[in-house]
């Protein structure tokens, strides 16, 4: 008997303990391989083993995909993993979306598929400061586009998005900040007509110690957005009017809450003592928020916690966590764990966070100043850990660094890509990827110059003061000192 012969039912199995190339290669062999090859409940399986940023489109199911619109996906991811991992690949073009100007783009957030931008500009000044806050349309990179404009009194000290398909909606938060006041303004910018952007309201984050309001200041660390689901981490600084001399001064986290719909409100004290903002990384899901920050007595120690969100908080469109607390509270941990310490003290740069098959994962993006390491992990709860197909509960992979400061890194959505630029003796634009199984074969996770000094582009990686990136497409923004804003596509 032929192996073209078996029963459907065999070759399917057969197929389903392949590697995705394998099976690429196979179903050219001939029509029934070729038809086996290419059937919807196959490709389902595929993806959901593949160990590769997906550009999916913003919002879809996989699920509702065929097979052979995820094999084009798939194929499309391979070649990109392919061209990232060569230390040859450079940026090929960089396309003017903004020219010189007086202001310059602060802040930035590229959505994942690398369609929609949200940037941020100050202008006025110091002594009357305003922000205009723009979402872009990269859909078409020869002829990019403002979809709405907005003009915010304060100055912006970041920005998130969140697009909702099947509302056709987005929803965008801007935290700014005015002498010592700091407060969150949000508004929703419908595609169906952008010219009607609603500004939804204006967040002031209460104090924790609400009977004493007045003698704390907020500094707004972490914004995301989940659907309807606003999340943020801010810390609250004693004013020093009502220190006492002889008491330590103790700076505390919080983790705020907020549904965006209802306005129900929940307020968390997170960590204090001896932290820094830059050591503390946050992340949203649809019923649980993740939180990493370093230990008070060790800074080269990290803490990684998932928490419940509760069900009152969270909006209509999303669902609750099973067991969760009703009451908001600390309470309802799924986890909480210390890693192993690297050596010297470290700085959160960047996190990200990603939902894979249900499962939340926090990634993480860390440089050490005295041994001068980039250290990446990934983390998810230790009760999911046998559901992974090819992802441990905690990867970690470090590699050497000269010195990275402020906005210049990104850290990809899924944690299997980053860039930051590199300040050595010349300021060099870096890529990084992780490791990963191919056909029984393991690809290292490494670094590469994706910018090199002399790169023939019209700007140089020392200009770069903000980075926006996206790990599926592998498409930057990039905001230079001197206003200009420039996409940049790899391919």
């Amino acid at each position: 008997m032929r192996f073209v012969d078996l029963p459907t039912d065999l070759l399917l199995a057969f197929f389903l303990d392949l590697d995705v190339e394998d099976v690429l290669s196979l179903k050219q062999s001939c029509r029934v391989l070729y038809t086996i090859g290419s059937l919807d409940y196959l490709w389902h399986k595929l993806v959901r083993r593949c160990n590769l940023p997906l550009n999916i489109s913003l919002g879809a199911d996989s699920s509702t995909l065929s097979g052979q619109e995820l094999q084009v996906i798939v194929v499309k991811a391979l070649k990109l993993d392919h061209n990232w991992r060569n230390p040859d690949a450079h940026i090929q073009r960089a396309i003017p979306i903004m020219r010189w100007d007086k202001s310059y783009v602060n802040n930035m957030h590229l959505l994942p598929g690398g369609k929609w931008l949200v940037a941020t500009q100050l202008t006025g000044g110091f002594s009357a400061p305003h922000t205009n806050l723009s979402l872009w349309c990269l859909d078409d990179m020869t002829s990019p586009c403002i979809i709405k404009t907005v003009r915010i009194y304060g100055s912006a000290t970041s920005c998130r998005a969140y697009y909702q398909p099947a509302r056709h909606k987005f929803t965008i938060a801007v935290a700014l900040g005015r002498d010592v006041s700091e407060w969150i303004e949000v508004y929703h910018i419908s595609l169906d007509n952008p010219a009607a952007a609603t500004h939804s309201e204006s967040l002031v984050i209460p104090s924790v110690a609400s009977d004493e309001p007045l003698r704390y200041l907020c500094n707004i660390d972490n914004l995301r957005i989940c659907g309807d689901l606003l999340g943020a981490t801010y810390h609250e600084i004693p004013d020093q009017d009502y220190i006492h001399p002889h008491q330590p001064v103790v700076e505390t986290v919080h983790v705020y809450l907020r549904n965006l719909v209802t306005g129900a409100t929940a307020t968390f004290k997170a960590c204090d003592g001896d932290w820094h903002q830059d050591r503390i990384a946050f992340e949203l899901f649809r019923n649980q928020y993740a939180l990493g920050y370093a230990a008070r007595h060790d800074l080269s120690e990290q803490i990684i916690s998932f928490y419940d969100i509760p069900p009152s908080i969270i909006p209509e469109n999303l669902e609750p966590a099973p067991n969760s607390d009703s009451n908001p509270s600390f309470e309802g941990i799924l986890s909480s764990r210390c890693r192993p310490p690297h050596r010297g003290s470290f700085s959160y740069r960047a996190s990200s966070g990603s939902l894979e098959h249900g499962i939340p994962i926090l990634n993480t993006m860390l440089f050490s100043g005295s041994s001068r390491e980039v250290i990446i992990d990934r983390f998810s709860p230790p009760d999911h850990e046998t559901r992974f197909i090819g992802l441990p509960t905690i990867a970690s992979q470090a590699f050497p660094h000269h010195g990275v400061m402020g906005d210049h890194k990104q850290l990809g959505a899924t944690g299997r890509r980053a860039v930051w630029v590199d300040f050595g003796a010349a300021a060099i634009l870096r890529k990084w990827t992780s490791s990963r199984r191919r056909r029984g074969e393991e690809l290292s996770a490494g670094t590469s110059i994706l910018m090199p000094p002399s790169s023939g582009l019209p700007f140089n990686s020392k200009d770069i003061c903000r980075i926006a990136f996206d790990e599926a497409t592998c498409r930057l923004c990039i905001g230079l000192l001197t206003g200009e804003l420039y996409i940049c596509d790899f391919l």
